[in-house]
């Protein structure tokens, strides 16, 4: 009998300490479908390279997710991405309407590094709909400048877009990185 209770009070203190299986039974997610957008239909326009500084610069990468994904986020959005560097990325949101690009801060620096967790099979860096308003992001996004390297802390987080910004909805911590890194020192 002793030996049993000891097995479940272990078994209850590993399922508490791994955020894996914390992190995949998170019950309280936001859903897609309640940040719902109705997907356009009309002409895309062409990439607005003039309408952010950065346009210019990461216009392949822009032109080719608009000409390769079409709208794929929030109606009439085109949800691109590209590499910076070991685990770091760039991202971008084109309006199909308008061809206007944004770089939401959120997005500029991203580092899909965590530590420890170890996402189950099949879980995406990124997660989002054609018909949706929300971003799901597993990771951690840059808190001071494009050109420097701060984080937050490791997660989950979860954006609404709305009025061309994305709002953060929801943060579930996963990994080894409970805080976001000091500022550094001079």
């Amino acid at each position: 009998m002793k030996t049993r209770c000891f097995m479940v009070a272990c078994l209850a203190l590993v399922v508490a300490l791994n955020p894996r299986l914390s992190a995949a039974q998170e019950t309280d997610a936001p859903r897609f479908e309640d940040y719902a957008a109705a997907v356009s239909r009309e002409q895309v326009a062409p990439v607005n390279l003039r309408s952010h500084p950065l346009a210019r610069k990461y216009r392949t990468m822009l032109r080719d997710a608009r000409r390769e994904e079409g709208v794929n986020f929030a109606g009439h959005y085109t949800l691109a991405s590209t590499g910076c560097g070991t685990g770091c990325s760039i991202g971008a949101i084109i309006d199909a309407r308008t061809g206007r690009v944004y770089f939401p801060k959120e997005l500029n620096g991203w580092t899909s590094i965590v530590g420890d967790y170890d996402p189950p099979e099949g879980e995406d860096l990124w997660t989002f709909r054609p018909h949706s308003r929300l971003l799901r992001g597993l990771g951690r996004p840059n808190i001071v400048k494009r050109v420097e390297e701060r984080h937050g802390a490791s997660g989950i987080y979860y954006y609404e877009w709305t009025n061309n910004r994305l709002r953060l909805v929801k943060f579930t911590h996963v990994g080894s990185y409970p805080e976001a890194d000091p500022p550094r020192k001079r």
